[in-house]
């Protein structure tokens, strides 16, 4: 990585640069500057990317990693009317300039994503496909990027027939269409192609309009499922009703979405006991370094570290001893499959001798309606006596 050959001719601080947002039709372009520490636990970062290549939940994983463990991080935007009179690129520029100047204490050589190297006024270059080449520009992007989405979440609440929490503002079929019916708000960029000079559109349907009107209020999905089978009935040009659908399937996906958060499954509970698991083992001095990892071979709910150990936890729980204990659940095909994903983790993070290796159970016995008991089993089984 291109940090290292900075760090090692004597680079203290060296921050990555990036942006977010240069394809949408609107909202601001984000830009992002971070300096991680050199000798940061690189395992921290592994699989850490370019966040346009990661989901949304490992985006919000690492932006959590970084912000904790950054030496210094700032984020900084250029606006919709900056976009339209600098242009997409000087605008661009302007957020990544504003977000290195912003980072205290200063970098001493920035690495910038891209061709384009922004009049910052201190040492540093550009490189294309920077996220490959530079970890500190992967962690730049998924700053930017977590922190542009969360904004046109946000925005979706006063601009909520536009889609933003869907798209975030990028030029989608529905986007486009809901531009065409609706004109544009001044979250929009003017100069961009599909942006409409009007801001409202005359010749629009108050049928359309009607229906908008009253599904933002319906929060049952019985209601919502309803008013989509009545649109058949209802006299609409065909961009309308094809807006309609599509708007009215994003609320049914909210409710649904909603109500799985509310009734949490057999699987979210476990997500529950697990961070109980793992704030309780916070306390005794662990450090979390990585949640749920999954290989062909298993998973490992929670992989901790104390000094010069790293730790392979498995969370069992249970509402009712009728079964037996939860650690009783652990069985030897369990504990091998265990094992064999730790050494998958071992070799894909590149942790190899001068660690000491443990695989402990935390059990949680939480009968409904009482405090859960916590009982922790450091080196609860080995892998020569596992695997002999």
């Amino acid at each position: 990585m291109r940090e290292l050959e900075l760090w090692n001719v004597g680079y203290r601080r060296v921050a990555g640069v990036d942006e977010a947002g240069r394809g949408p039709l609107a909202g601001p372009v984000v830009a992002a500057a971070v300096i991680l520490p050199p000798d940061l636990d690189q395992h921290l970062l592994a699989g850490l990317r370019d966040s346009k290549q990661l989901g949304e939940a490992a985006r919000e994983r690492f932006y959590d990693i970084l912000i904790r463990n950054a030496e210094s991080y700032s984020i900084a935007q250029a606006s919709p009317r900056e976009i339209e009179t600098l242009d997409i690129r000087q605008a661009s520029l302007l957020a990544m300039r504003r977000a290195v100047e912003n980072l205290d204490p200063p970098p001493e050589f920035v690495l910038v994503d891209g061709r384009d190297y922004p009049p910052a006024g201190i040492p540093g270059e550009a490189i294309i496909k920077g996220d490959q080449r530079s970890v500190l520009i992967g962690a730049a992007s998924i700053l930017a990027k977590v922190t542009r989405d969360r904004m046109m979440l946000a925005w979706h609440e006063n601009f909520p027939h536009y889609g933003f929490d869907h798209h975030k503002g990028y030029p989608t079929e529905f986007h486009r269409v809901a531009l065409e019916l609706f004109g544009r708000c001044v979250l929009h960029r003017k100069t961009f192609r599909w942006v409409p000079d009007y801001e409202r559109n005359p010749d629009l349907s108050p049928v359309v309009h009607s229906v908008v009107k009253r599904a933002r209020y319906l929060t049952r999905i019985e209601d919502i499922e309803k008013q989509i089978t009545e649109l058949a009935a209802l006299p609409l040009a065909g961009k309308e009703r094809y807006y309609l659908e599509q708007w009215l399937t994003f609320r049914l996906e909210d409710l649904r979405r909603q109500a799985r958060d509310e009734t949490p499954a057999t699987v979210d509970r476990g997500g529950r006991h697990e961070t109980l698991a793992a704030e309780y083992l916070t306390r005794k001095g662990y450090r979390l370094w990585e949640r749920n990892f999954r290989c062909r071979a298993g998973e490992i709910d929670l992989i901790m570290n104390q000094g010069t150990r790293i730790v392979f936890i498995e969370v069992k729980s249970r509402t009712t001893s009728h079964f037996g204990m939860p650690y009783e659940a652990v069985t030897p095909r369990k504990r091998k499959a265990i094992i064999q994903a730790a050494e998958k983790y071992l070799h894909d993070r590149g942790l190899g001798e001068g660690w000491d290796i443990r695989y402990d159970v935390v059990s949680i016995f939480a009968p409904r309606g009482q405090v859960p008991h916590i009982e922790h089993f450091e080196d609860a089984f080995r892998v020569e006596e596992e695997l002999r």
